[in-house]
């Protein structure tokens, strides 16, 4: 019976001082939004309620974003209270070990982070998606449908050419160049200044053709009907999906699909797999914590708290860096997502030992 008091006592701190720490950071960070962008609003006249609807959903991103740092300061201030106190010391007195005392604490973020990951693989896609479509259409007033733009178009057409466009703007591809090859070599290729889509067909305008087979031969055109194309303007922007607004089995199906027809991958791979991993972040960083939070009574609470959100940062600078290596193709995406995890587990059961917790 006693030892659930000492539980429910010990967790009740920590939900407590994890609830503030995360409304905190998040109105703060939500604040200092507006306030940077506060002239563009007041120069567009966005009403308060639209302004409501963009921050709900652009909160559930910043909730998953400051979730690793809210963790370690909630373990910080709730132990760090306890050890101020003495109540350590006191459980330890009546021969309550160290792991018994923070095993509460260590389960239920544990548990609270395989929560976090549902919200990132599941809600956190739903509300960027969202949040675009507010800002284009509430705060931009730009009607769905009137516009879209696409930069770097890539993709294998169901013909078996390979597409290149420096933008798509509207029904406008711009900068073409199509290859076709056949047994590993290249034996057709097409450039084009520019192509409209009208009346169901790709029409390319100031055209160079290059056959390649025996001879090369090389051909000029003003305008050329593609038939070889048959994907329209919205059927190759929604091969390049943006994979942060995708929920986990949909972005799984899109990885496939874009697998399947030849297109890089990288940048859909490793955010399927920070699907995962960034909030793992909440349950290692609470490992960092408990042995800063011994340190209050000793050096005082601005020691831990600097050392905390000195750590906080750095490991997510680390983790920015190692996804950038990841979406450049200089790691395996698996490996952009894994390693700084792993890294930072190793570390922290380190520190837990030297500590003796």
């Amino acid at each position: 019976m006693g030892d659930k008091i000492i539980e429910r006592y010990i967790l009740r701190d920590f939900f407590r001082a994890l609830l503030l720490a995360i409304v905190a950071i998040v109105i703060i960070y939500l604040i200092t939004d507006f306030f940077e962008r506060i002239g563009f609003y007041i120069d567009r006249k966005v009403p308060g309620r639209i302004l409501a609807g963009y921050y709900f959903f652009h909160s559930f991103y910043v909730l998953i974003l400051i979730a690793p740092l809210a963790f370690l300061l909630g373990v910080y201030f709730s132990l760090g209270r306890l050890t101020k106190n003495n109540e350590v010391l006191a459980m330890r007195g009546l021969g309550i070990s160290p792991f018994f005392i923070y095993r509460p604490v260590f389960l239920w973020a544990l548990l609270l982070s395989l929560g976090f990951t549902y919200i990132n693989a599941n809600v956190v896609p739903w509300a960027l998606h969202n949040k675009r479509v507010w800002w284009r259409e509430k705060i931009l007033k730009i009607g769905s449908g009137q516009a879209f733009f696409e930069r770097k178009v890539s993709m294998v057409l169901k013909s078996g050419w390979y597409l290149y466009a420096d933008r798509l703007l509207n029904r406008t591809l711009i900068g073409i160049d199509l290859i076709y090859m056949k047994d590993g070599k290249i034996r057709r290729r097409v450039y084009a200044k520019r192509g409209i889509f009208q009346d169901g067909k790709w029409v390319l305008k100031d055209v160079y053709i290059r056959s390649f087979g025996e001879g090369e031969r090389f051909e000029k055109r003003d305008e050329l009907v593609a038939e070889f194309i048959s994907e329209s303007p919205e059927d190759i922007l929604k091969k390049r999906q943006r994979p942060e607004e995708m929920g986990i089995l949909r972005l799984l199906n899109h990885i496939r699909e874009l697998s399947r027809r030849g297109q890089p991958v990288q940048r859909e791979k490793l955010e399927f797999y920070r699907r995962f991993s960034y909030p793992a972040l909440c349950f290692i960083l609470v490992l960092y914590g408990c042995p800063l939070a011994l340190e209050v009574k000793r050096k005082g609470l601005a020691f831990g708290l600097g050392w905390g959100l000195f750590l906080a940062f750095f490991f997510w600078g680390i983790v920015q860096l190692f996804s950038v290596l990841g979406e450049k193709g200089a790691v395996y995406p698996f490996l952009a997502a894994t390693l700084p995890n792993l890294a930072f587990l190793t570390g922290g059961i380190i520190l837990m030992w030297v500590r003796k917790m």
